[in-house]
């Protein structure tokens, strides 16, 4: 079976960040989609855009989401090689250059097993931020991570994101607003029979042909669809070129609750 080269959705910033943050697009044309997806208009209170600051301004890089009034969850790949004093955390808005509210970040917990050799396992961190989120307000709030119950395949979803919005991962074409895919889930067999090697701590979603996740999405939150919204997947990789009718991995939300809540408790008892 050939194996897929597998990508990062995560923003690699460029030398000049004006290349990144002011795309050229064509004041006629309709709006950008993300991965295929939709502009999201509905407020996605936990949704969190993790932003470096380089140059003198703020870049979004990667995704999260709001777990804890103090702890945002994201991919360890967004956070490994950071330093936690140039990364803030933006909340409360749909457009990740304006409005919200930027948090410092205290610290980071990457997992201690995380790794991208022989295969990449464990993508999983867990940011603290300073102050504390306002979970009073009606645009902030923690999502709902469910029990250990494992998410099976043909369940639908939800992917929400910053992502690029073409099939190349290239980061020229980054949305200010945020974006939505809607799709289903697929067994961890079907997902390795298409080249990956998924483990049952993985989970795997696919779209059609131009639908998927891509640069900028890493970190951010696949929810399970229903009345009682779930934090069932975290964007970890893909392949390498975007929305090209591959799946989407997620790290497997359930099979990490006793760490993260591990992290929380640690952390709040301080």
């Amino acid at each position: 079976m050939k194996l897929l080269k597998l990508f990062f959705f995560f923003l690699i910033l460029r030398q000049s960040l004006a290349d990144v943050v002011s795309p050229t697009l064509d004041s006629t044309a309709p709006p950008p989609r993300i991965n295929g997806g939709q502009l999201v208009n509905e407020t996605v209170p936990f949704q969190v855009s993790l932003q470096l600051h380089r140059r003198g301004r703020w870049q979004h890089f990667c995704g999260g989401s709001i777990v804890s009034a103090q702890h945002v969850l994201t991919a360890a790949h967004c956070m490994e090689k950071m330093k936690v004093e140039d990364v803030s955390v933006v909340i409360g808005t749909l457009n990740w250059k304006s409005g919200g509210l930027r948090h410092r970040v205290l610290t980071k917990h990457v997992h201690p097993q995380y790794s991208m050799s022989p295969r990449i396992i464990n993508d999983i961190a867990l940011v603290r931020v300073t102050p504390p989120f306002r979970l009073e307000r009606s645009n902030i709030a923690t999502i709902h991570l469910g029990g250990s119950d494992r998410i099976g395949e043909k369940v639908p979803v939800r992917l929400t994101g910053w992502g690029s919005t073409t099939s190349s991962t290239s980061s020229d074409t980054l949305p200010d607003q945020l974006q939505a895919l809607n799709y289903r889930t697929i067994s961890n067999e079907e997902c390795n029979q298409k080249g990956f090697r998924v483990t049952r701590n993985e989970i795997c979603a696919l779209a059609v042909h131009g639908q998927g996740a891509c640069v900028g999405d890493s970190g951010g939150p696949l929810i399970k669809a229903g009345p009682h919204p779930q934090l069932v997947g975290i964007v970890s990789y893909g392949s390498s070129t975007c929305a090209q009718g591959r799946p989407d991995v997620y790290t497997r939300v359930s099979s990490f609750l006793a760490y993260i809540g591990q992290v929380i408790n640690q952390d709040l008892a301080q």
